[in-house]
């Protein structure tokens, strides 16, 4: 009886000591991250596990889900879900609403996807199938990065959603995979509500952000930030598109390339974040540089790890999504959990206002000492010139003759309100 006693005291001084360690000197506990994630993100879609497949994101997601809550890398509280799985949890988020959806996207787009008609409009983005939880799925994903992003703002802290910012979808059309751009419709209706007056979207993916451009290129009140490898045709940059092409290929070694791409993101992001000082930062999370560009598993995570520290150090939050990736689901998995571990890493070790110091030695190591958050000096180790092309910029006349057709565009695909509320909500009727 005594020894069991002593086992009993013994394992309770060892979950004292681990509850401890998520608490700061102050004795007040680390606000965890909020993550977001519906069974109906993937719409019942099942594709293969290797290979680049339209199938590979919707198949990634819930296998995603499930590594984070099996490794209980978020507090039950903290993970907003539908699933019966997560004892504890809170409620999902609704689908997005219509009005929202109207500011990015035209009416006769939205009822194409809204109804799969026309077929060629609604698989456009080059999904092999439609059907209405599909439909569903994309709303539910928006819906999810809408409430992730309010929580964000609300509670000063990082949060996530376990689905995608689609960043090629378009005005008017869907594009690589993506139907509905989350990261436009959402940055727009923060601003619309007021709930911000500064957003920055910042992608980095391996592929540029060509959609979320498309769609917000001259609004003053987002900045969109993309640092990519493959140029999607997305336009020029201007006063709030700032595009940078990282020249992968010229650095054969995997450290040179990996302190190319870091070195190219940490020269970047400070000077924009300090001269539009956001009230939210949007984060593409791609994880498509490690199969596109040979970006190595270590320099994706630090890199995730130097986003939330650097936006930490600066008082502003965070919403994190995920992006490309077509690796095999298992490396995917870990890859993408990687970011969430990142947050949850940051979030233990940088307080508000610590500052971001770039003098490390070693590309893959940081730490946090007296108040210091110290990277690798990435440009330093790279030892030559960073590769990385700019394109041409837009002049304040080309930036507003494109505003100018976008807002044709719309004018001209617009729908009576009730024939696109109807499609809308065709999809949420209960079948007899």
């Amino acid at each position: 009886m005594m020894r069991g006693h002593f086992k009993c005291m013994a394992a309770l001084l060892l979950l004292s000591f681990l509850s401890s360690l998520i608490h700061t000197e102050a004795g007040q506990e680390i606000p965890g991250q909020e993550i977001w994630y519906h069974t109906g993100y993937p719409g019942g879609v099942e594709g293969p596990r290797r290979g680049m497949s339209a199938l590979t994101g919707p198949t990634k997601m819930p296998a995603i889900f499930d590594a984070v809550w099996r490794n209980r890398l978020v507090e039950p509280k903290n993970l907003h879900t539908d699933s019966p799985a997560v004892q504890g949890r809170s409620p999902a988020a609704p689908p997005i609403d219509l009005e929202s959806l109207r500011a990015a996207h035209t009416d006769r787009y939205l009822k194409a996807v809204l109804t799969g008609e026309p077929r060629n409009l609604a698989l456009s983005q080059g999904l092999p199938l439609w059907n209405q939880a599909i439909a569903r799925g994309w709303l539910l994903n928006v819906g999810g990065l809408s409430a992730a992003c309010e929580a964000a703002l609300r509670k000063r802290r990082i949060t996530g959603n376990l689905g995608h910012g689609y960043h090629h979808a378009s005005m008017d059309r869907g594009m690589g995979f993506c139907t509905l751009n989350g990261l436009a419709i959402v940055a727009l209706k923060i601003i619309r509500e007021g709930k911000a007056n500064r957003v920055m979207i910042i992608d980095l993916d391996q592929h540029e952000g060509n959609g979320t451009a498309d769609i917000l290129l001259g609004e003053p009140q987002i900045r969109h930030v993309s640092i990519y490898g493959s140029y999607m045709g997305g336009p020029p940059a201007a006063a709030n598109n700032h595009v940078f092409q990282v020249q992968h290929g010229a650095f054969p070694g995997e450290t040179e390339r990996d302190a190319n791409y870091l070195s190219i993101t940490s020269m970047t992001l400070p000077g924009l974040l300090r001269s539009q000082n956001p009230d939210l930062i949007l984060y593409q999370a791609g994880m498509d540089p490690h199969d596109g560009a040979g970006i190595s598993a270590r320099a994706l995570a630090i890199r995730d790890a130097y986003v939330f520290a650097l936006a930490r150090s600066m008082h502003i939050p965070v919403t994190w999504v995920l992006a490309g990736g077509y690796s095999d689901l298992d490396t995917l998995v870990q890859l993408h959990t990687g970011t969430v571990r990142m947050a949850n890493e940051v979030l233990a070790r940088v307080k508000p206002g610590d500052r971001v110091d770039l003098r490390g030695k070693n590309p893959y190591d940081w730490s946090v000492q007296e108040k210091v958050v110290i990277f690798p000096d990435w440009k330093s180790i790279l030892n030559k010139n960073p590769g990385i092309s700019r394109p041409d910029s837009m002049t304040d006349a080309q930036v507003q003759e494109f505003v100018a057709a976008r807002q044709r565009l719309f004018r001209d695909q617009r729908l009576p309100k009730e024939e696109v509320q109807a499609a809308y909500q065709g999809l949420f009727l209960v079948k007899p």
